[in-house]
């Protein structure tokens, strides 16, 4: 059962990934986020920038229990390794010359090359735990809760981040980074009332993923007060707007949104006529338990 919505069926819990897709499309989160409909194959993208993810931030979790760096990099390479291993069809087969399990491992160690040897502090939670892997909710305004997941909370030139890595084919260039600001995940990173200390921004590590290589360059974005209270009001309507097309059971496309980032992917069902999308959901997708932003599962 999903513990993010309520007896009307409406959702009451948000992170960052459901409120980006209600404002994305409210079609798109409908099928998304309401009926839980999935595309079998698993995007190498998403495996792959899984893995990563999941790699430094063990790394960085050894390294503040009190590994040195050649211990907590030996731990999180077999955790990759073996994490990647598919049973009895073997290593993981990507369909990406570049994001695969050869460069997952590359990428893993060539990033502890370059950053593993800085004085960046990991804070500490108050019953002593490092803030690695750090879930968080937060009760708002008309019975809602804010909800999300971050890599870790550090101490950088004297002042709190939240750090977060980023995986990407591109180059990246100012431009890159700019896509952070405005950006649902990054203001919600850095509201200052989910720690309850004074983040002054976002760090992001990005790994630009190519055949031969892996490039990083590292960035920051940064909200100011009122930043965080428009962005605030703003997502308190976009719920509203959910919560009502979902009590109305009306979802309306956002047309504009479909081409984006290489096109949404229940683009061709809405491009069907209404009386047989359910067919075409049935035969192209999966459906299964939707995300559940309180549980994270």
């Amino acid at each position: 059962m999903n513990k993010s919505f309520d007896a009307t069926g409406a959702q009451f819990a948000w992170d960052a990934t459901s409120l980006s897709a209600a404002e994305k499309c409210l079609r798109y989160y409908h099928y998304k986020h309401i009926e839980g409909w999935f595309q079998p194959e698993k995007s190498f993208h998403l495996r792959f920038g899984g893995h990563y993810a999941t790699a430094l931030e063990h790394f960085y979790k050894h390294r503040a229990l009190g590994d040195d760096i050649d211990t907590a990099l030996e731990k999180v390479v077999l955790e990759a390794l073996i994490d990647t291993w598919d049973g009895e069809a073997g290593p993981w087969q990507s369909p990406d010359p570049a994001k695969n399990r050869e460069n997952l491992i590359r990428t893993i160690v060539w990033y502890v090359e370059q950053f593993g040897q800085e004085h960046i502090d990991v804070i500490k939670l108050s019953d002593g735990r490092p803030a690695v892997e750090y879930s968080f909710s937060l009760d708002v305004d008309g019975g809602y809760v804010f909800s999300g997941h971050i890599d870790r909370l550090v101490t950088y030139a004297g002042d709190p981040y939240v750090m977060d890595q980023k995986t990407t084919g591109g180059a990246i260039s100012s431009y890159y980074f700019d896509n952070f600001s405005p950006d649902i995940q990054m203001s919600m990173y850095t509201g200052k009332a989910v720690y309850n200390i004074p983040v002054r921004g976002v760090i992001i590590d990005a790994a630009q993923i190519m055949v031969g290589f892996t490039r990083y360059e590292r960035g920051f974005t940064f909200r100011t007060e009122s930043q965080l209270h428009e962005w605030y009001d703003d997502m308190m309507r976009l719920i509203e707007r959910a919560r009502k097309a979902t009590h109305e059971n009306h979802f309306p496309m956002n047309r504009a949104s479909c081409g984006n980032y290489g096109g949404c992917e229940f683009r061709s069902i809405c491009s069907r006529s209404p009386e047989v999308r359910q067919n075409f959901l049935a035969a192209s997708f999966k459906q299964g338990p939707t995300w559940d932003p309180l549980t994270r599962r």
